[in-house]
């Protein structure tokens, strides 16, 4: 028999929080939390125990730019940052717009055998919003939902009939928000700060065009639709609108939309660049108050791996994108639940519960009779984000060289310890 016994746990759920716990797990699933002092167990006095995390949205960059990111390193930056279940965009090279693409990453996830990997298949075939793909036959493949993600379905007719589609097999749909006509070119946000520092502007209304044109076609088709990675406030009014009148709208977004605004640019670190692009300090206070209002539903790592020498370039030749995987909870727990902004259960909430939800998985909470999916997290202790740290082959993170509060010291997966800190 597998056992795991876990002593004095601080137990945070999204709806409470209980202190000085034993959780005893037996074959995958708690079988017990009591007050047990006598049970021998790992110790974790001073310590969180969280249900284990669930990304929406990121990427591994296999098939295609390995040299990237592959499955098995993307694999284990995601289970060092306390993330036991993973969706990953279609936008490789080629896309996962085919039912054989979907199965080699199945295959994939099964080699590795410590996460589980959410494939999203592409809307439409190669991206190109012309014909949409054979979403049917990727789902009984494995795939968990589908998203045009990097590139947006540009064609409305298209986009309607893909959810007209999709909505028969009441799957999850997530869409990038960008009017390329408006955003080619551009590198930050247009504003006082893009003119300041001679870089290229990108008209911020880009975003919330095509969040009215998606939303129109879903309430107009009553189908679900999820949106990702948004950045301004008007987008946060748009969604909480339509939340109003039709409740299978959702939304997301990142830790770095939560921390940082456009002023970071005046430093011309590439490491910051990224779609959509950093806004204004107003709308990061919008988005800190849409999280704690329950507008937005998930936070996401939108974990995007790109080479050193592909960063350290002018800022204009520079790819867009930030890796997250590793610093998501670290850099929440620092710049919004030790500074009050956010309390720590809704984080938990946003990370954890809600994304499972949406994506059908089995629920992300610490009681009896569940399956024991776990992050063991330390408060008290600091990290230092380099390239020891680091399990992504890709480093290109604000973070960089810098100090965070708190650090994931194990993550447990189905009853096994998968990853612990000092193990690497």
């Amino acid at each position: 028999m597998n056992r795991l016994v876990l002593k004095n746990c601080t137990i945070v759920n999204h709806d409470r929080i209980m202190k000085d716990k034993t959780i005893v797990i037996e074959n995958g699933i708690i079988k017990s939390i009591n007050d047990s002092k006598k049970e021998e167990g790992i110790d974790l006095k001073g310590k969180y125990v969280l249900p284990s995390f669930v990304d929406l949205h990121s990427h591994l960059r296999e098939p295609g730019e390995e040299f990237k990111e592959d499955i098995f390193s993307g694999c284990h930056a995601a289970l060092s940052g306390g993330y036991t279940s993973i969706g990953i965009m279609p936008n490789t090279k080629p896309p996962l717009d085919n039912p054989q693409s979907i199965t080699y990453i199945k295959k994939r996830e099964q080699e590795f055998g410590k996460i589980e990997i959410l494939p999203f298949g592409a809307l439409t075939k190669n991206l190109e919003s012309v014909e949409i793909t054979e979403m049917y036959d990727m789902l009984k493949a494995g795939a968990r939902g589908f998203s045009d993600d990097g590139v947006g379905t540009t064609n409305s007719r298209v986009f309607l009939n893909a959810l007209r589609y999709a909505s028969r097999f009441n799957t999850f749909i997530t869409t990038h928000c960008e009017e390329k006509n408006l955003s080619e070119g551009g590198q930050i946000n247009e504003s006082d700060v893009s003119i300041k520092s001679g870089l290229n502007g990108i008209p911020y209304i880009e975003e919330d065009i095509i969040v009215y044109r998606n939303l129109r076609i879903a309430t107009y088709l009553k189908t679900n639709l999820h949106i990702a990675h948004i950045s301004t406030k008007d987008t946060l009014s748009l969604i909480k609108n339509f939340k109003k009148k039709f409740k299978g709208i959702t939304c997301e977004v990142t830790p770095h939309h939560l921390i940082f605004d456009e002023t970071v640019h005046y430093d011309y670190n590439t490491n910051f660049k990224v779609k959509p692009s950093l806004k204004s300090k107003r709308d990061v206070e919008s988005l800190i108050n849409g999280i704690n209002d329950g507008t937005i539903d998930a936070i996401v790592t939108d974990h995007a791996p790109h080479q050193t020498y592909e960063k350290e370039v002018e800022f204009i030749e520079a790819p867009f994108g930030i890796i997250g995987f590793e610093t998501a909870f670290s850099s929440l727990f620092t710049y919004l639940v030790l500074k009050n902004k956010v309390d720590l259960k809704t984080i938990v909430k946003l990370l954890s519960y809600n994304p499972a939800k949406m994506l059908n998985l089995s629920e992300k909470y610490i009681e009896t009779g569940y399956e024991a999916n776990l992050t063991i997290f330390d408060p008290e202790k600091e990290i230092i984000v380099n390239r020891d740290f680091i399990k992504s082959k890709s480093t290109n993170t604000p973070f960089y060289n810098k100090k965070l509060r708190g650090s994931v010291e194990m993550t447990i997966f189905k009853g096994n310890i998968v990853f612990r800190r000092n193990d690497g």
